[in-house]
């Protein structure tokens, strides 16, 4: 049994925009840009201004992946203002989600009840604050948990049509999947793991067609493409070293932990100091023994420091355990610890902080701001409106019941997993789970690399649970239809 009732030999036809579509569409669209008002320009981080800085100055770097910053860059010259980078993640958004109810939602039968089940989830979603501050919030990770979403349904449209795909497709879903890996630097593990999976799929259930070579080859000349931009603006590599940042994390917990030996320990104590461990550890938040180790005598025995990771690791099974549990708490622990490094949105009790992070970036920096839109305030802080709005998502953040309700990662991971299961159950369907896949993939990626417990690098947790919401409110109308 297929996910979607419309399944008719190899084509899905999908009627034409209407008005339950409209519907959808502007629940969110209005919501979200009623919060891109009060909050405007937008929420803006210490991130935010670094990119903004690096448009104005016309000098690119990837400390953030460059492809976002050209995308931020072309919406700045849409119209100078970070508002209008607001304004294209609220609309992509709105649309991938009508896109994702319209898929699931037979207009042609009698499912009212079914349709005012979307709309009320619709408007849910839409009113649950980390949504609609998300929405507004310059972040390459809300782009790119818009596109993990939208890549799911990619997928599930896949399924149901048995893998018999045409080109116009395949090029729409290998550009997703080029878009995801170019805008997060762990994207491009995910998409690799990703393509194994989806050719060995695709060459067990359409090896005549030989979409299983097409798709990986679309999909690497698309990040070969968008990977270029890099040398047309000639940026500057200042990006992170991901495995650098673990590795020496891991080897302090390790240093403080467990029995070493002493060249063990001495070749450590190279990189970073004793004192430093000691001062600077917190298994939360990788960035201050990273700041603080010897980037050069590690780039000299580099294989020998992961070698060490790895010896130590198999060695006490249950401290790793316990060490990966602990540096990605946020993958796996419902309730958020108050001792957790990190935040759920970068708000406080006063509002979105943007003068506080833009003075932060340009003190830090030794900067000044050099366009006008690196100049940007609050226009309605302080405004009763402003007030109200921003004491309604203040309390979803800081009450633990609310937060957990409405924010936890991991507590709708554990939904999702649940509701995938009760899926199958009535579809006898495996697909389910390859929907998914393209989020599993994103939280394994997360729970090894995460530097610090910020939900935002696994927002995409709840929007895929909001997705299979909807298509568990398909498999319920089907079974009645």
């Amino acid at each position: 049994m297929n996910l979607n009732y419309r399944t008719k030999n190899k084509k899905i036809n999908i009627p034409k925009f209407n008005l339950k579509d409209l519907i959808i569409f502007l629940i969110p669209l209005i919501i979200f840009l009623f919060y891109l008002y009060i909050y405007n320009p937008g929420i803006l981080t210490y991130d935010s201004f670094n990119q903004l800085h690096q448009i104005a100055t016309g000098n690119f770097n990837n400390w953030q992946p460059f492809f976002h910053t050209f995308i931020e860059m072309v919406c700045i010259k849409i119209y100078a203002s970070p508002v209008t980078i607001g304004v294209v993640q609220i609309l992509s958004f709105s649309i991938i989600w009508t896109l994702i109810c319209k898929y699931n939602r037979n207009d042609d039968l009698e499912t009212k009840k079914y349709f005012f089940m979307q709309v009320i989830l619709t408007f849910t979603i839409s009113l649950i604050p980390i949504n609609a501050l998300y929405s507004i919030t310059l972040w390459k990770d809300v782009l790119f948990s818009y596109l993990v979403l939208l890549l799911c349904l990619l997928i599930q449209v896949m399924l149901d049509r048995n893998a018999e795909l045409d080109i116009g497709f395949v090029i729409i879903m290998s550009l997703i999947m080029a878009c995801i890996a170019q805008l997060r630097f762990n994207g491009i593990y995910n998409i690799l793991m990703l393509l194994i999976i989806l050719c060995i799929f695709l060459y067990k259930n359409n090896k005549p067609q030989k979409m299983y070579i097409i798709i990986p080859v679309l999909t690497i000349i698309f990040i070969m493409v968008i990977s270029s931009l890099s040398v047309v603006y000639e940026v500057e590599d200042t990006h992170k070293d991901g495995v650098f940042a673990k590795v020496m994390h891991m080897l302090a917990d390790y240093d403080l932990n467990l029995d070493l030996s002493k060249n063990d320990r001495d070749m450590i104590h190279k990189v970073i100091s004793k004192k430093q461990i000691k001062e600077k550890y917190n298994i939360y938040y990788t960035d201050p023994i990273r700041d603080s180790s010897n980037r050069s005598a590690y780039d000299n025995n580099r294989s020998e420091y992961i070698k060490m990771a790895i010896k130590y690791s198999i060695q006490h099974p249950k401290h790793f355990i316990k060490y990966m549990l602990g540096s990605s708490a946020m993958v796996w622990d419902i309730t958020r610890d108050e001792d957790w490094i990190g935040k759920q949105y970068y708000i406080n009790e006063d509002g979105a902080n943007l003068q506080n992070s833009k003075e932060h970036f340009y003190s830090k920096k030794n900067e000044t701001p050099t366009a006008s839109y690196e100049e940007v305030f609050e226009v309605n802080k302080g405004t009763e409106k402003y007030d109200i709005i921003n004491s309604f998502a203040y309390l979803t953040k800081e009450n633990r019941i609310l937060d957990t309700l409405f924010n936890s990662p991991a507590l709708y991971m554990y939904l999702a997993f649940i509701l995938m299961v009760g899926i199958y159950l009535i579809t006898k369907s495996k697909n389910i789970f390859l929907i998914y896949l393209p989020n599993l993939l994103n939280i394994l990626t997360v729970a090894i690399s995460t530097p610090i417990q910020d939900n935002r690098y696994l927002y995409a947790n709840l929007l895929v649970f909001y997705l299979l919401v909807i298509i568990f409110i398909n498999v319920l109308s089907k079974r009645e239809s």
